[in-house]
């Protein structure tokens, strides 16, 4: 006797451009939820792009913190040997292997309440709404990469939820920390190595941080003086 019922149709998943993230180009959740899960990429080339430019310490110090989050998640994996989801369950080798926490939701849990910190007890002429709105920002894209995480059937929501959790208590810990090394110099110490200071590295963003109007100002004054220069010199 046949069956009329058809079987299950899964979705078909394919590499995202040159990524190993699988999605379904069909499915226009699946298509953010790509943009996502990529965001960590993004903002380690916007850490990169940072200090290149403007050859400040801070990136290279929120980089590092970062790193140590990394330590910590595969340490954790191997610990714990939670596997993932059955669709991805021989994603990767090694710890890649296992999904307990996960990897992405750290990075953001970690990105999102360190910048909370530095938002709220380091950038002083933001008002407090301004600094709930940025708040409520970055908890909303740490959301965002977590649940692309869970949506993408690489982790369960436990695994995002624990990575989120460890995520937001090393940050938490880093922000106190690097706070901690500056105010007892060691950031002065390495920013006057001969080698660094031949790169012209600098600590601008946490001795003398200035807005964008700010900046703007000062390129006003020094182009009104240039302007005044020239004029005396006819």
């Amino acid at each position: 006797m046949s069956s009329d019922i058809a079987p299950p149709v899964m979705p078909s998943y394919i590499p995202f451009d040159q990524t190993y993230v699988l999605y379904d180009p069909n499915d226009i959740i699946s298509i953010v939820a790509v943009q996502f899960t990529l965001l960590p990429v993004y903002i380690m080339v916007f850490y990169l792009s940072w200090f290149l430019v403007t050859r400040e310490i801070e990136p290279v110090i929120v980089v590092a913190g970062h790193l140590c989050s990394e330590i910590v998640n595969k340490i954790l994996k191997v610990l714990l040997k939670n596997p993932r989801p059955d669709f991805h369950r021989e994603f990767g080798s090694g710890s890649l292997s296992y999904g307990m926490p996960s990897a992405h939701s750290q990075f953001i849990g970690f990105f999102a309440a360190y910048y909370t910190c530095i938002i709220v007890f380091k950038i002083g002429h933001l008002k407090k709404w301004q600094k709930l709105t940025w708040a409520v920002i970055l908890a909303s894209v740490g959301l965002g990469v977590a649940g692309s995480r869970v949506y993408l059937i690489y982790h369960t929501w436990q695994q995002v939820v624990v990575g989120v959790t460890v995520g937001v208590a090393f940050g938490i810990f880093y922000f106190i920390f690097s706070s901690l090394v500056r105010d007892v110099g060691l950031v002065d110490w390495v920013l006057n190595w001969p080698v660094v200071k031949n790169f012209h590295i600098k600590d601008s963003y946490h001795h003398c941080y200035q807005t964008f109007k700010d900046e703007y100002d000062t390129y006003l004054l020094q182009k009104r003086s240039v302007k005044e220069l020239k004029k005396k010199n006819i």
